[in-house]
């Protein structure tokens, strides 16, 4: 007791609680008694999220919440918030400014915008001392709608939320979405702001509306950033145009002298996401910003001009990028993109890449790219491929058979337009899996045919040798799946059977047997219980519509119904029906109204 007593007793202990606090679990400890209310009343306002423009206006409208945020913006830690807030704040820092005693006098920077024009849309007196203590901050900044507030401009709007960011030394985690930094002053004023957060760690800017920025602006805003910095995205794209920005002149700052861009090491930084570039990006400018980053570990590579660019680059991160694990491609825009990301994995050392995720992929190097995969066959623990064109069925099979330690693997086909992603039921278990670590399955399989309108009138199927075959190998597929003991996401899309490549259709085809049981009897096939193991399982999607289940593929009933219900506790979402049923009235099944209520806590539909 003396011993809790004493911890609650320091504040640093106490705020250490608040990551595992529940709002319910504040509530009650302030309700204990009068140690743990004053210890724990300030762990209410350590983490504020008011980023919805709607709980932003409630909060700025009730004289109550302003009363009771300006008493605890001293405890305030992480802010999540938008721009009718922020103009809201600063005008009130303004007045408070001007009249306290402790701060008059106090300079504003003569880059800050006026704020004799604003208009008050509330009659709450406009009072806030600085909040000084923010370690997190995220932000989204928009011009448009704002009912509370001045009539700024996106720039005089960025530079005033750069005045609050400069208030917070001590910040860790800053992301702002909605920066105009196509203006030439602010480019300057964000660059000037971040480098005197010297214990900034994570830094993600946009500009509005995911915007253009002219060349030279990631190396302005990289290259300022302090020796603390961890991880920097700049989410947006490069178009051609005029010379960096931060060389124009601009009297509002003239006394902060010009911005000047120090490429030095940035000796801590792990993840690195540039604008993406989709003319490419020259081999030069691109590998002297990449020789600055000798800790970089996860990157999200940009599109080259050509593919000499590629090898020039990999040869770049062969040297002065050894510790690289994770390799994003989220949005390419040039054939060079296989080439380039094959290149260095092929010159990483082996066995070292963790993280290859690749977005829109179309093979065309397909023996270049198993030897790459093959040569980190026993380091790699996740791979995608999102909105994938094509990929052919050995890679695939390559993947499944060859990385040893696989805990994520997810293949998607595109979703509105045709593309071939060819792996069959036969290459699918032809070889026994590699890993038993898998925690999220995602693929898209050609089933073959199954022969209908083989039932007599007893209800007993009668199959074909072909189709005989076809259910051994659906078996061994079910075998595999149910040895994943840590399987929490398991997403199988069936293809078309006569296209073969309509992923968006994927509804319509159902998955033989796997949902079902089998019944000897009446020689149905089925293997639902060659997933008993899979305890973990929160999710299934895919093609498991119960609607477009047949008598040969099988059918959910009772049977089912009950060991869904005993077997598969951790399930929370089945894709049984589709997203919109509920609000389309449509009919649920007799099967599934037994399974809601056996297990109310299981939705059948996605979210």
């Amino acid at each position: 007791m003396v011993a809790c007593t004493t911890f609650f007793h320091i504040p640093e202990l106490v705020a250490s609680l608040s990551p595992f606090l529940t709002t319910q679990d504040l509530a009650r400890l302030v309700q204990t008694n009068r140690l743990l209310s004053h210890a724990c009343s300030p762990l209410f306002w350590s983490d504020l999220d008011i980023h919805h423009p709607d709980a932003a206006l409630a909060l700025i409208h009730c004289p109550q919440a302003l009363q009771a945020l300006n008493g605890n913006l001293g405890n305030i830690r992480s802010l999540k918030t938008e721009t009718n807030f922020v103009s809201h704040y600063v005008i009130g820092l303004a007045s408070y400014l001007e009249t306290s005693s402790s701060c008059l006098g106090a300079k504003r920077p003569s880059w800050l915008p006026s704020l004799t024009s604003y208009c008050p849309a509330t009659s709450v007196p406009l009072s806030f001392p600085p909040l000084t203590n923010l370690t997190r901050l995220s932000c989204s900044l928009s011009v448009g709608n704002l009912p509370c507030g001045p009539s700024w401009s996106g720039d005089q709007l960025s530079l005033q939320l750069c005045y609050l960011v400069s208030l917070n030394l001590g910040l860790q985690d800053l992301s702002i979405d909605g920066l105009r930094l196509g203006d030439d002053l602010v480019l300057r004023v964000v660059a000037r702001t971040i480098s005197r957060l010297l214990s900034l760690k994570r830094l993600t800017l946009a500009p509005a509306h995911k915007a253009h920025v002219g060349h030279g602006v990631a190396e302005v805003l990289l290259f300022h950033c302090p020796a603390s910095i961890e991880s920097f995205t700049l989410d947006s794209e490069i178009v051609c145009g005029p010379m960096p920005p931060c060389l124009f002149p601009n009297d509002k700052d003239c006394d902060e002298g010009p911005v000047v861009v120090n490429m030095a090491p940035l000796v801590r930084l792990k993840e690195l996401r540039l604008p993406e570039n989709y003319a490419g990006y020259l081999a030069d400018p691109l590998c002297a910003i990449m020789k600055q980053c000798p800790a970089l570990e996860s990157w999200i590579v940009p599109c080259v001009v050509y593919e000499e660019a590629g090898q020039e680059l990999s040869d770049v991160l062969k040297s002065h990028c050894p510790n690289i694990r994770e390799l994003f491609i989220r949005a390419p825009g040039k054939e060079q993109h296989g080439p380039t990301v094959i290149s260095i994995m092929e010159k990483l050392p082996s066995h070292q890449l963790e993280t290859f995720y690749f977005k829109s992929y179309r093979e065309f190097l397909p023996e270049r790219m198993l030897m790459a995969l093959q040569r980190h066959s026993e380091s790699l623990r996740g791979i995608r491929f999102d909105n994938c064109c094509t990929i052919g069925g050995q890679t695939i099979q390559t993947i499944l058979t060859g990385c040893k330690v696989l805990e994520e693997f997810a293949i998607d086909g595109l979703t509105y337009f045709p593309s071939r992603v060819d792996l069959c039921l036969e290459d699918a278990v032809e070889f026994r899996w590699a890993s038993n670590r898998l925690r999220r399955l995602q693929l898209v399989m050609t089933f073959g045919e199954f022969e209908d309108g083989a039932v007599d009138a007893n209800g007993t199927l009668s199959w074909t040798e072909n189709d005989m075959y076809r259910w051994s190998l659906v078996e061994k597929l079910a075998v595999q799946i149910g040895s994943l003991r840590d399987l929490e996401v398991l997403d199988i899309k069936a293809l078309s059977m006569v296209t073969g490549n309509v992923v968006s259709r994927y509804h319509q085809v159902p998955v033989p047997g796997l949902l079902v049981l089998g019944d000897n009897s009446k020689t149905r096939y089925g293997f639902l219980d060659r997933l008993q193991g899979l305890h973990k399982l929160r999710k299934l999607s895919g093609s498991f519509r119960v609607r477009a289940m047949t008598a040969t593929t099988g059918i959910i009933g009772a049977r089912e119904v009950d060991w869904l219900s005993e077997h598969w506790p951790s399930l929370k979402t089945a894709e049984l029906m589709p997203t919109d049923y509920e609000l389309n009235r449509e009919s649920v099944p007799e099967c599934l109204k037994q399974l809601q209520l056996n297990r109310p806590d299981l939705a059948v539909s996605l979210h």
